[in-house]
C-alpha cells in the first residue's frame, strides 16, 4: 500500500491553512506512484490554543472547512484521506472535540476517532498546556478496514499510552496512524523514539504525521516539532520529514507482516496477570 504523510504548518485561520493543506495533498497525488492513502496532522486546519478561541471557531463536524475539503478531495482524486484532526463543536457543551475522520476513495466516512488522552502538562520549556479545559475526551478505540487492510488510529498524546496500541493490535490492526502536534521540546526528546516503539511492539506499520511551524498568540510563541515518520513493523524508519511543510511517501510491504509476526509471536507469548491485563478496552 502506497501511503503519504502531508506535514503542514501551524496556523490560526482555516481560511489560510485548509487551502494550503489541499494544495500539498494535490502535490502528493502528482507523484509517479500515486498514493492510496493520505494523512494530515493533528490541528491541520486550526491550532487551538485555548477554550475561547476554539469554541468561537468550532462548527458541527460535517460543516467545518477541514471536513468538507478532505471529503471533496478524497472523492475527486479517488484516494483515501485521514483528515488529521478537526476541532468540532459538541451539542450542549462548552467544549469542543478533537476528531480524526477517515474518508474512503468515494468520500464516504469510514471512521471517526476522538482523542482519548488529553495533553495536560506543566511548562517543559514551551509553555503549559491544558487541553482538558476546552476539549471533551473520546472514549472509544477505533479501527477500520480499507481495501482489505485493517487500520487503527490514535492522536498525539495517546502515543504515550502503549495499552491503547496493544488494544488496536488485538482488534486486528496492521497499520496504525498517529496525527500529532508535538511540541518542539517533547518532540526532540521522544517523538521518533515512541513512533518506533509503538511500531515494534505492535508489529504494525506506523504512520506518524506531525504538525510543524510556529504561531504567536498574545505575545507567546508556540512551536510544533514536525518530523513526520513512517515506520515499518520491524521498527525501521522508511521515511522522515524535517520541521517545516513537507510530504513524505513510501510503499508499505503488507506481505512482511505475517512473516514478522510468525518469527516473533509476541501476541501468543503475552503473560498478563491481574492488574497487568489491559483493562477497559
Amino acid at each position: 500500500m502506497r501511503v503519504a504523510a502531508i506535514q503542514t504548518e501551524m496556523g490560526l485561520s482555516p481560511e489560510v491553512t485548509v487551502p494550503l493543506a489541499e494544495a500539498a495533498m494535490a502535490a502528493a497525488m502528482q507523484a509517479a506512484e500515486r498514493p492510496d492513502f493520505l494523512i494530515l496532522p493533528e490541528y491541520f486546519s486550526y491550532y487551538g490554543l485555548d477554550q475561547k478561541r476554539s469554541v468561537e471557531l468550532a462548527q458541527p463536524l460535517r460543516e467545518t472547512p477541514g471536513f468538507r475539503m478532505a471529503q471533496s478531495f478524497a472523492k475527486r482524486h479517488k484516494v483515501a484521506v485521514q483528515a488529521g484532526t478537526i476541532l468540532a463543536s459538541v451539542p450542549g457543551e462548552d467544549r469542543v472535540e478533537n476528531v480524526s475522520v477517515v474518508f474512503d476513495r468515494e468520500g464516504e466516512v469510514i471512521a471517526e476517532y476522538r482523542k482519548i488522552h488529553l495533553f495536560d502538562i506543566d511548562d517543559l520549556g514551551n509553555g503549559a498546556f491544558r487541553e482538558s479545559d476546552y476539549i471533551k475526551p473520546g472514549d472509544k478505540i477505533v479501527t477500520w478496514e480499507l481495501e482489505g487492510t485493517v487500520f487503527g488510529t490514535a492522536i498525539c498524546f495517546d502515543g504515550r499510552f502503549p495499552e491503547l496500541f496493544r488494544a488496536l493490535r488485538l482488534r486486528g490492526a496492521e497499520i496504525i496512524t498517529l496525527p500529532a502536534a508535538y511540541t518542539t521540546v517533547t518532540g526532540e526528546a521522544h517523538w521518533e523514539l515512541l513512533a518506533r516503539a509503538r511500531a515494534a511492539e505492535t508489529q504494525c506499520h506506523f504512520i506518524a504525521c506531525g504538525l510543524g511551524g510556529s504561531v504567536v498568540v498574545d505575545g507567546q510563541k508556540k512551536s510544533c516539532y514536525g518530523h513526520s515518520v513512517i515506520v515499518d513493523a520491524w521498527g525501521r524508519v522508511l521515511a522522515r520529514a524535517g520541521k517545516g511543510a513537507e510530504i513524505i511517501q513510501t510503499t508499505l510491504d503488507m506481505e512482511s507482516l505475517p512473516v514478522i509476526r510468525k518469527n516473533m509471536p509476541v501476541m501468543k507469548q503475552r503473560r498478563l496477570l491481574g492488574d497487568a491485563a489491559v483493562v477497559g478496552f
